[in-house]
């Protein structure tokens, strides 16, 4: 059945008994909700729009558990843990209700990974699939992009192109099976929300990786009015064989192909042992990728010399 023959009531009983209740006075299907913090709190938004963000033959599921894990990575990268969300679904109404369903298993998926409560929101009908997510978390001390110092390291907590080169995969219609995990880097990405607790003792700076490891440090570097020095570009093997056996270079997928959710950490070089110690208890392993600089701008050390790096990633209203 369309969305458009079952009208917004049947939409809202199906939504609002899967909603969670944030333990205050009003509950799931009133105007709000209301909640007594304990810190500071955090607060973020993104938003997810078929048209640019969903490609062809990309399963509704994973679109779900996208857009509620793109605003928890935000939120990971704040160094805050995950409280509230808010859904707000704009809806085409010749979806079939099986699309509905699905895309809402896709959050309740992201909402149990990453224990946030997802307490109401908002239906419309909309011309294409748009979710935004609202989203509230807990900090004791939440991090900047932009307090970078001269002299800080830069870590990550993972390796860059992986969901670059899965999207190119989607996009071909490739189905070999050996590509699958790239695939899989792209539909089902895993915000670091517990990395960014741990490194939030000792991060100056931190920003997630979504918009590609280029345009996040030159965001890291407005704010900071510093440079950041590649020395070690974070390229796994599978992203490298996938763009010898594609024609593709892997540089550029490293540097903007965005997606990843990793986080981009600065601090100070006396505290590298025991950020890697902390993180690897939560299963990341810290790579130091290069160093902060006096000097605005984001460079990649080549043979001795630094290359400026252009502004790749991802760009809305962009050409």
């Amino acid at each position: 059945m369309k969305l458009r023959d079952l009208g917004e009531r049947a939409i809202l009983d199906y939504l609002i008994p899967r909603l969670s209740r944030a333990g205050g006075y009003l509950g799931p299907g009133d105007d709000g909700i209301d909640y007594l913090p304990r810190g500071r709190i955090v607060v973020t938004g993104d938003m997810l729009v078929e048209s640019t963000d969903v490609p062809a033959g990309a399963p509704l599921e994973s679109v779900g558990w996208k857009a509620l894990t793109a605003s928890m990575s935000d939120l990971a990268a704040k160094g805050a843990r995950p409280l509230l969300a808010y859904v707000e679904m704009g809806l085409p109404p010749e979806m079939d209700f099986e699309g509905l369903e699905a895309i809402w298993r896709g959050i309740e998926r992201a909402r149990e990974r990453y224990s946030v409560l997802v307490v109401g929101g908002d239906t419309n009908a909309s011309r294409e699939l748009v979710l935004g997510v609202f989203a509230l978390g807990e900090a004791g001390r939440p991090v900047p992009r932009g307090g970078s110092r001269p002299g800080d390291l830069i870590g990550v907590t993972g390796p860059f192109g992986r969901a670059a080169a899965g999207l190119h995969s989607v996009l071909t219609g490739d189905t070999d099976p050996t590509w699958e995990p790239l695939r899989k880097s792209f539909l089902w990405p895993e915000a670091r929300v517990e990395a960014g607790l741990v490194s939030s003792k000792y991060a100056t700076g931190m920003i997630d990786s979504s918009d590609g490891l280029a345009k996040s440090l030159y965001d890291m570097s407005r704010l900071s009015g510093l440079g950041y020095v590649i020395e070690v570009l974070p390229l796994d093997d599978d992203v490298k064989r996938y763009a010898v056996s594609h024609g593709l270079d892997p540089e550029r997928l490293v540097l903007g192909g965005g997606e990843e959710y990793e986080l981009i950490i600065t601090f100070d070089p006396e505290n590298e042992g025991a950020l890697r110690e902390e993180l690897q208890s939560v299963g990341c392993r810290l790579q130091v990728i290069g160093r902060v600089i006096d000097r605005r701008g984001v460079w990649l050390l080549r043979n001795g010399e630094l290359i400026e790096v252009p502004e790749l990633g991802w760009f809305h209203f962009g050409a």
